[in-house]
């Protein structure tokens, strides 16, 4: 019976240790898989920190470029707006101006002149395109330029560019004589008409007349004979008169002339007339006894004698 219960002893304690030792390899195998199961989990983990790490830098350089794309943006914008503030206040300023520049208008239209004096009166009448205009000056005719883009007041609204050669009558002569002149102090007269536009000269009287005040120019060139032979000084003078004054004169002399000669003379004068005034030419001296007069030859068409003038520049004060 001992023994039985030893045996019995002996199996039971035999079977108690190989049921712990198959439950301490079934925990073991199974810690095992847990680790496996949890280092798979770890990785797994890891490789999607890594994925995130990844799209969390490319969002971020995504970020960092759009961030860039916003501040050019940024300053396109603040510069566009500078510029957009410019010009409202550049079109603001030219509105004000223009407004100004209408209210100056009216104001001065009933007194505008029908002929514009100013480029202020030019604007008046109607021009808003700015150029070169034409005006009336003091005494004459100017060319202006005109900006119509300035006020009146501003030194560039009118800058002048010079002179108009405006003349309300044209008039310029060139007369001729074919016959001597013998008798002094009085007008010489002249008989061929080259040219006598304005018809100021007066070939009869041979008093040039002005039609208009203004500048003139006259020259004269003749011919004086000597008759000789003369021992002694013979002379010519011819004068230029206006309104009955001498203004200039042409001389010419000889000596010890052994048969008949002769001899050129000239004068030149630029006069200021006044409407009305009138000039000619005069024998003012000659030697006595017929020896000595203006020549030129009827049977010859060499004209000796010539009297030219035309005005230079009309005074236009007054006519406007």
């Amino acid at each position: 019976m001992a023994r039985f219960l030893s045996s019995l002893l002996m199996g039971v304690l035999v079977l108690a240790c190989w049921s712990a030792c198959v439950m301490a390899e079934s925990t073991v195998e199974q810690q095992l898989q847990r680790l496996k199961e949890n280092y798979q989990l770890l990785a797994d983990k890891d490789r999607r920190l890594e994925a995130l790490e990844r799209e969390n830098v490319k969002s971020r350089k995504t970020l960092e470029a759009q961030m860039t794309r916003l501040e050019s943006k940024t300053r396109r914008m603040e510069i566009e707006a500078i510029e957009q503030k410019s010009q409202l206040t550049a079109l603001q300023q030219q509105n004000v101006l223009h407004s100004g520049t209408r209210a100056e208008m009216a104001t001065r239209q009933a007194a505008t002149a029908t002929i514009p004096r100013s480029c202020a009166d030019v604007q008046c009448n109607g021009h808003t395109v700015s150029g070169m205009y034409s005006i009336m000056g003091n005494t004459s005719v100017e060319m202006v330029f005109c900006d119509f883009t300035k006020t009146t007041a501003d030194p560039n609204f009118q800058r002048r560019i010079g002179y108009a050669d405006v003349k309300t009558v044209p008039t310029y002569f060139y007369v001729q004589k074919n016959t001597s002149h013998t008798t002094a102090y009085t007008p010489i007269p002249f008989e061929v008409e080259r040219v006598n536009i304005g018809g100021a000269m007066n070939l009869q009287t041979g008093k040039f007349t002005a039609p208009r005040a203004g500048t003139y120019f006259f020259a004269f060139t003749g011919d004086a004979r000597f008759v000789g032979p003369r021992t002694s000084i013979v002379a010519v003078l011819v004068e230029m008169l206006w309104n009955g004054r001498r203004v200039g004169s042409a001389r010419t002399t000889e000596s010890n002339t052994a048969g008949s000669v002769h001899s050129q003379m000239s004068m030149q004068s630029t006069l200021h007339l006044k409407a009305g005034d009138q000039i000619w030419l005069q024998i003012g001296f000659m030697t006595s006894g017929g020896v000595a007069y203006v020549f030129d030859n009827p049977n010859a068409d060499q004209r000796f004698n010539h009297f030219t003038g035309w005005l230079v520049e009309e005074n236009l004060a007054g006519l406007f």
